[in-house]
């Protein structure tokens, strides 16, 4: 026992400095991999940050195309059951349609190389003028020849020489016409590229007719910014961006090129008038299965790319649609066709972004105030026209003012404010206080009585409106009725009953005399048959009868 006790004490002596040398050995290995991981670490921050930056776009890449991949999966992968392989092939982009140039994007030109005239004569004058001129009338010329790319100097040019032929050629004939109408062309042609050059003095690009501005990065987050040419977010801080600071179209500077969209405020201001039809479709097959605006593919079917039996193969998803689709990658060649309820045309997501508005034209038939789904093209138009007066409801829809009880008395208090206006015009102290000023806000109610904004259907749907006149109407009428003794002594006092009572035009349960614009109660006028008793003195006086003989 003794002798194996001390083989193990000597055995436990040699293990545990073993264990102290082995752990020694340890704590330096240790420290010399901290001391490499450190150094490490130090060098390769930079690396880290360098490939993050250029790493991005990859990995945002390849998380994209997985998704899609998992949505574009063959069905035998996904569990789903197997299709025969003798089924019809979907093609994954439809065949070619010829091209219909009537409904191209591109905008025609305001400025028309062809004359307004319809006669067969001087449409032959016309081109014999632009080749003498060196201008083009269709498409396919050189550009150098196109007056819509030619330099301010060479419209001087032109100009000159148009005016040479003009005084070469005889009055009243049908060249000199046309004469006459190309100059005025190449002057609006001349005045518009000086405008556009002090534009862009200004720091302004000019194109497709927007003076596009390039936009600050905004100071917080609260609001996305979206590009109206690609549908992609705008990131201040990264992205070069502009808008239009006429029609608040939006795009990268990497876009700008690509703008397809005509400024919304030019057609506004060339044909201010709604479409009053209510969405008037003509279908896809009129636009060629093509985007309205940007002409890209629109298609119903979301395409599968598959490969079996080294065949490639593009099917109809079981899984339907998906919002994923991309027109350029043959693997999934789906693009929804999203309606314009405004202009009844087909758009592609780029340019249809589900906005909603509410539409004249159903507001005038229906007085429908629904807000439906309208393309960019089409809501930056409605935007801007929505407070300009260009409804005539008189004329479009008359019976609505039997349906719309509101809109009668809109119509009234509208007429008594013209009323009004003839008193406060010429009321000096209706003139420095400035009362009419009341109306700034819509000053077109100082105008007419008949015309109407998309704003003030709006407002009179919500009740806006009625007490806005109302409140306009009781500070008129205080002044002239009340406040200022010379507009009292413009008044009226009914000459049948002959009570001191002062009566104005706009006064209620009063008649005005179409013949001397006397007023009168209309008690009292319907208990004279109808009839003014001052136009019954007129008539029989000797004087009146005698001056409307020597006029006749």
């Amino acid at each position: 026992m003794s002798e194996d006790g001390s083989q193990l004490s000597e055995g436990s002596t040699l293990s545990l400095s073993d264990v102290v040398s082995g752990v020694t050995d340890m704590a330096s290995s240790v420290t010399h991999s901290v001391g490499g991981v450190v150094h490490s670490v130090a060098t390769g921050v930079g690396e880290v940050v360098h490939n993050v930056s250029s790493g991005v776009g990859g990995t945002v890449h390849h998380v994209t195309a997985g998704m899609k991949r998992l949505l574009t999966a063959p069905p035998d992968t996904l569990g789903l059951p197997e299709e025969d392989d003798d089924d019809d092939e979907h093609p994954g982009v439809l065949p070619a349609t010829p091209r219909n140039t009537s409904l191209s994007p591109t905008p025609p030109d305001t400025l028309s190389t062809h004359s307004p005239e319809t006669d067969p004569e001087v449409a032959v004058e016309d081109a014999a003028i632009n080749t003498e001129l060196g201008l083009t009338e269709d498409h396919f010329s050189q550009p150098e020849e196109s007056i819509h790319v030619m330099s301010a100097e060479t419209v001087e040019e032109k100009v000159e020489i148009c005016k040479n032929l003009i005084l070469q050629c005889d009055k009243s004939t049908i060249r000199r016409r046309a004469l006459v109408h190309k100059l005025i062309q190449l002057r609006l042609r001349l005045q518009e590229l000086q405008e556009v050059a002090e534009i862009t003095s200004m720091g302004i690009v000019v194109h497709m007719n927007h003076q596009l501005q390039p936009q600050k990065p905004p100071l917080t987050r609260a609001t996305k910014q979206y590009c109206d040419k690609c549908a992609q977010i705008i990131w201040g801080v990264i992205h070069v961006s502009y808008v239009c600071t006429l029609c608040e179209y939006r795009c990268h500077g990497r876009c700008l090129d690509g703008i397809m969209r005509r400024c919304a405020s030019v057609k506004a201001n060339e044909d201010g008038s709604y479409i009053l039809k209510i969405c008037p479709e003509v279908g896809l097959s009129a636009q060629n299965y093509k985007c309205a605006e940007c002409r890209r593919l629109i298609t119903n079917n979301f395409i599968v790319l598959a490969k079996r039996r080294g065949k490639s193969k593009c099917k109809a998803h079981l899984r339907g649609v998906s919002c994923l689709g991309d027109p350029f990658r043959t693997e999934n060649a789906w693009c929804e066709p999203r309606r314009c309820d405004y202009s009844g045309r087909y758009y592609c997501p780029a340019c249809h972004w589900n906005s909603r508005m509410v539409i004249p034209a159903r507001v005038i038939h229906n007085w429908d105030f629904e807000e439906r789904p309208i393309s960019r093209e089409a809501r930056q138009l409605l935007k801007l026209m929505r407070t300009r007066p260009l409804l005539h409801l008189e004329e479009l829809n008359p019976h609505l003012f039997k349906f719309v009880e509101e809109l009668t008395t809109v119509k009234k208090m509208r007429e008594d404010l013209l009323v009004m206006k003839q008193y406060l015009g010429t009321c000096r102290a209706a003139q420095e206080s400035r009362m009419l000023r009341q109306l700034e806000e819509r000053q077109h109610f100082v105008d007419t009585a008949h015309m109407y904004s998309l704003q003030d259907l709006e407002d009179v749907e919500s009740g806006v409106l009625l007490g806005f006149l109302k409140k306009v109407h009781d500070s008129f009428s205080k002044h002239i009725k009340s406040d200022c003794l010379t507009c009292q002594g413009k008044g009226f006092i009914c000459e049948i009953c002959d009570v001191s009572e002062i009566l104005f035009p706009f006064d209620g349960g009063v008649v005005v005399c179409s013949g001397c614009f006397t007023v009168l109660h209309h008690r009292c006028y319907t208990s004279r048959s109808s009839s003014c008793p001052r136009c019954l003195r007129r008539r029989t006086d000797p004087s009146v009868i005698q001056q409307q003989q020597q006029q006749s």
